[in-house]
């Protein structure tokens, strides 16, 4: 056996029963499509591995996880079995390694807690709606953190997008960092505005950012940058999926005294919570007043340093750097190509912590070569040719 490779078989049974569970649930391509498809071929041999295992135990547990790979029952009687035969069978041993090789050349992993379960009741918009929306920024007050969150919803109602927004704004209002030190804009881009009334009640500032078509995120986010008053200090780039624990923003802000520091993503690795795992998330943290909701009764995928969640940056660099790229179109590598030309000109860290992301129906775009949308787009070339984040910049002339 390699010295490389885990002599633990716990991890190694784990791999396995991680690889078919991001094989055969569709939330998992849900939570990075692109990385899903490029780490296909060496999940795909631990699935045929695994359907063809000589030892008739594992190949029948392994069928049994992939027809139902939410079912965290299956995934630990699988991993047990495959526990117990580890050293003993030639058939097992092999399908471990081939788990290995998978879980090291993937970017997308698998998260079961011990205490999950999934019998939790769906969180909706119009329950996020009633709630009270917390301690507003106090008058006259010179907020130095300025928090911005684009978003973009035409689903009915909202849905679950309008729902983990007002999530997430609620998660804002309750933190340890004082209050007035922080404001928090919301620039919701469209052909009109959609939902304005209920994003007001929760946000600092709402900004229409109009635009007809598909969404553009790196432009919304500089529109929020640029037409927000204050003595911005420092900006976070806040996705509206993200849920916020309560010392989130002072533990983020206070990584920006160190010297040196211009920027930094506050996370390493986005866990991509499943459906009943951030309903029952916002409940803890929201309803239960929760710092943070219990880590124990998660399920996610993660997204192995994923770059677009969130990051904090000083003004003076974003603006030097000319922001986001606005000729980023639909979801897809404008966050990657931000933190590439950053990192060019300020020492940029990443924070070895979870950031939670509330699940959604996935918008995730693809070219028919397999290639994100935006892949056209070479890094690090923008150069803006007018101020960023201009509300006429797709305007038509005369309206």
């Amino acid at each position: 056996m390699s010295y490389l490779k885990p002599t633990d078989p716990a991890v190694l049974a784990k791999a396995v029963a991680d690889n078919l569970v991001v094989a055969a649930d569709p939330d998992a391509p849900a939570s990075g499509l692109y990385y899903w498809e490029i780490s296909r071929p060496w999940r795909d041999k631990v699935v045929d591995a695994a359907r063809t295992c000589a030892a008739e135990t594992i190949r029948t547990l392994g069928e049994s996880l992939l027809a139902d790979p939410t079912d965290h029952l299956r995934y630990w009687a699988l991993h047990a079995a495959l526990v117990e035969r580890h050293g003993h069978d030639c058939a097992v041993d092999d399908l471990m390694h081939l788990g290995w090789r998978a879980e090291c050349n993937s970017r997308l992993g698998h998260v079961l807690n011990e205490d999950y379960t999934s019998d939790a009741v769906p969180v909706t918009v119009e329950e996020m709606a009633a709630f009270d929306p917390g301690l507003r920024l106090p008058e006259g007050a010179a907020p130095e953190v300025l928090v911005v969150i684009p978003f973009h919803s035409r689903l009915e109602g909202g849905g679950e997008r309008l729902r983990n927004l007002l999530a997430c704004l609620r998660s804002l209002r309750d933190q340890s960092l004082p209050r007035e030190q922080y404001q928090v804009t919301v620039v919701e881009s469209d052909e009109q505005s959609r939902w304005r009334d209920v994003i007001s009640r929760f946000a600092d500032n709402y900004i229409f950012a109009p635009k007809d078509g598909v969404f553009n995120k790196s432009w919304a986010m500089n529109v929020g940058v640029a037409n927000t008053p204050g003595p911005t200090e420092i900006i976070c780039h806040m996705d509206a999926d993200v849920l916020a624990d309560r010392d989130f923003l002072a533990r983020n802000v206070d990584r920006m005294r160190e010297p040196g520091t211009m920027g930094h993503l506050p996370y390493r690795d986005m866990v991509a919570m499943d459906y009943p795992a951030t309903w029952r998330a916002i409940r803890e943290r929201l309803h239960g007043g929760a710092a943070a909701p219990d880590p124990r009764r998660l399920r996610a995928f993660t997204l192995r340093r994923g770059p677009g969640l969130c990051f904090f940056a000083r003004a003076e660099l974003y603006y030097r750097t000319g922001g986001m790229d606005e000729r980023f179109q639909g979801w897809g590598g404008e966050d990657i190509e931000f933190n590439y030309r950053f990192g060019f000109d300020a020492a940029y860290d990443a924070f070895d912590e979870p950031l939670l992301h509330m699940r959604h129906p996935s918008y995730s775009e693809l070219r028919a070569d397999g290639k994100l949308i935006n892949a056209h787009l070479v890094p690090g070339s923008w150069q803006p040719t007018r101020p960023i984040g201009q509300l006429d910049q797709f305007t038509p002339a005369g309206v």
